[in-house]
C-alpha cells in the first residue's frame, strides 16, 4: 500500500511539472518617444484605423502607442479609441510625399510587458485614402520584436 501511495504521488508531482508551461518572454522595451516630422516636408496624408486580435486588443492600456513608419521614419502616432465595450481601434493620420513609394509598417508598444511588436512592411502609401474605419478596423499581424 505505502509502495502505490510513493508512486501515485511521484506520478501527480510529475504531471503537474509536466503541465506548467514556461510563458514566452521577449526583449522590454522602455516607453517609446517617437516624434512626427514637424518641418512639412510630408505634406500628403492618408489615415489608417487598426486594431489587433482581440487576446491582445483586450489589454490595451492608455500608455500603449502605436506608430506607423516608412523606412523606420516616423509618419503618424495613433491614437486610442474605443470604440465599444470590447473594441478599441487607433486612428493614425499617416504623412508622406505624392511621390512615395516606400510602404508603411507599424510598431506597437505595450505599457502592461514592455514587449515591442511589429508588422512587415506592407501598406502602400496613397495620398487621401483610408485603411480601415472606426466601424471596420483593419486587423495587424504583430509579431514581438526580440
Amino acid at each position: 500500500m505505502k509502495n502505490y501511495i510513493s508512486i501515485t504521488v511521484t506520478c501527480l508531482l510529475f504531471l503537474l511539472l509536466a503541465g506548467c508551461k514556461k510563458e514566452a518572454t521577449h526583449t522590454a522595451f522602455p516607453s517609446p518617444t517617437w516624434q512626427e516630422d514637424q518641418t512639412g516636408k510630408y505634406p500628403a496624408s492618408m489615415t489608417a484605423v487598426v486594431t489587433m486580435f482581440y487576446e491582445m486588443n483586450s489589454q490595451i492600456m492608455p500608455d500603449d502607442k502605436m506608430g506607423a513608419f516608412i523606412n523606420d521614419e516616423c509618419r503618424g502616432i495613433g491614437k486610442i479609441v474605443k470604440v465599444s465595450p470590447v473594441s478599441t481601434v487607433f486612428f493614425i493620420l499617416i504623412h508622406g510625399t505624392a511621390a512615395e513609394q516606400n510602404k508603411v509598417k507599424f510598431k506597437y508598444y505595450s505599457a502592461k510587458s514592455s514587449y515591442m511588436y511589429t508588422t512587415t512592411e506592407f501598406l502602400d502609401f496613397k495620398i487621401d485614402t483610408n485603411y480601415g474605419t472606426a466601424d471596420h478596423p483593419e486587423t495587424l499581424q504583430l509579431r514581438p520584436i526580440d
